[in-house]
């Protein structure tokens, strides 16, 4: 079973961002990247949830690996972990475990958008 990361980064890590607006030379992308980012986050979550809930051991690794891919490039870095590990499990095929580490993506996810809604409305 699929315990909480032992020692977490942070919800956010805004150099993430500034890294992406630097090596795209515009400051402008990361903030609509981060916006969709934000607007797509509760249906990845949904995605995931839904595959684990039907056993649907393809579609809940696509839709991890989506989520994971996506946090790391905004930098959200406890959710990049909690996908990985979910990630992890679906690939011992230990649904269980994968569930069990599910439930904690709505409070993750929470921290995340809180801080990115921060970051975008400063």
């Amino acid at each position: 079973m699929t315990d909480a990361p032992r020692s977490p980064g942070p919800a956010f890590d805004v150099t993430v961002l500034q890294r992406l607006a630097s090596d795209l030379e515009d400051e402008g992308f990361a903030a609509v990247f981060a916006s969709c980012y934000r607007r797509m986050l509760p249906g990845r979550l949904v995605r995931i949830t839904r595959s684990l809930d039907e056993g649907d051991e393809d579609c809940a690794l696509d839709a991890t690996l989506s989520l994971k891919v996506s946090c790391l490039v905004v930098g959200a870095c406890q959710l990049a972990e909690l996908a990985s590990a979910i990630e992890a499990d679906v690939r011992r095929h230990d649904i269980e475990a994968a569930r069990a580490a599910a439930r904690q993506l709505e409070a993750v996810a929470d921290r995340t958008d809180d801080a990115l809604r921060a970051y975008l409305d400063a």
